[in-house]
């Protein structure tokens, strides 16, 4: 029997060589490539078929929902694991409404991991019992963390701008123009209703974004 193929993208490169380290315990998982770079992970994806990418939401350059989309575009049977440090409520909501197949916190055991790989490589999915419990009612209640009226592009940038970065700096990282951060700044203090950095930066504490 063929072992499946995963991808593993992170930033770190300790963390990629950890959760590495983590799926040697199971000989029918191989690692084909261990990445920070969009480009590299997509390129492969296009090339060889894969059965499951590992996916940091938060990457330099660009976001991990950015990516699940272009994944799926190349192959919608690749599945998808999103890790996030930040928020589990907030993200892992909003890998359930991406089309991601599973959601793991990097606060919770590294064990985690390993479990939602096995689930995702069997065909299940794999997310907090939490987020699944508060998307199953009808209604989520006004104000709750689920609720972030923000983009996933105005997260990140949100991030970026509370963590103290200019709009050109954002700008250079991002690969857009300095009016597009801007109006992205604009519409982020509009919909939060927000005047100050100050302010953004308790904003984004609050909801556990930095």
């Amino acid at each position: 029997m063929k072992p499946s193929s995963v991808i593993i993208m992170d930033e770190q490169p300790i963390v990629r060589m950890s959760i590495e380290i983590l799926l040697q315990k199971n000989k029918n998982i191989q690692v084909v490539l261990k990445s920070g770079n969009g480009r590299e992970v997509l390129e492969h994806v296009r090339k060889h078929p894969t059965d499951l990418v590992i996916l940091d939401v938060e990457l330099p350059g660009t976001d991990g929902f950015s990516l699940l989309k272009r994944i799926n575009e190349i192959n919608r049977r690749t599945k998808v694991l999103f890790l996030s440090s930040k928020s589990e409520n907030f993200y892992a909501g909003r890998a359930i409404r991406a089309g991601a197949n599973g959601f793991v916190s990097k606060r919770k055991d590294q064990n985690d991991i390993y479990k939602a790989v096995e689930m995702l490589l069997s065909g299940y999915s794999f997310f907090p019992a939490d987020t699944l419990s508060a998307l199953s009612r009808s209604h989520i209640r006004r104000g709750s963390k689920t609720e972030l009226p923000l983009s996933n592009r105005e997260v990140m940038v949100l991030r970026y701008l509370a963590n103290g970065l200019t709009n050109k700096e954002i700008a250079d990282k991002l690969l857009l123009s300095n009016k597009t951060i801007s109006a992205h700044k604009s519409n982020i203090f509009s919909k939060l209703g927000v005047r100050t950095i100050v302010e953004l930066i308790d904003y984004a504490k609050a909801h556990e974004l930095l």
